[in-house]
């Protein structure tokens, strides 16, 4: 029972993370200048957490992607 309580505690703690990942990716590429860095910001963090990130957050940087004019 226990170790069931830590491995529920664990899922809700990465999922928080991510989370709180993505609200400071938005913050910081509200921060950038051209549309080329916020692309490659953006990019960059979808690449490097695409299977830890939630489907509805990979598709909300997919759109974000878009508009942009890159490519995944």
């Amino acid at each position: 029972m226990l170790n069931t309580k830590k491995s529920v505690a664990a899922t809700t703690e990465n999922k928080n993370i991510n989370n709180i990942n993505l609200n400071i990716l938005f913050n910081f590429t509200k921060s950038l200048d051209s549309d080329v860095e916020k692309f490659l910001v953006i990019r960059a963090f979808y690449q490097l957490n695409y299977f830890d990130l939630e489907p509805n957050d990979r598709n909300s940087l997919e759109e974000l992607l878009k508009p942009i004019g890159g490519t995944k």
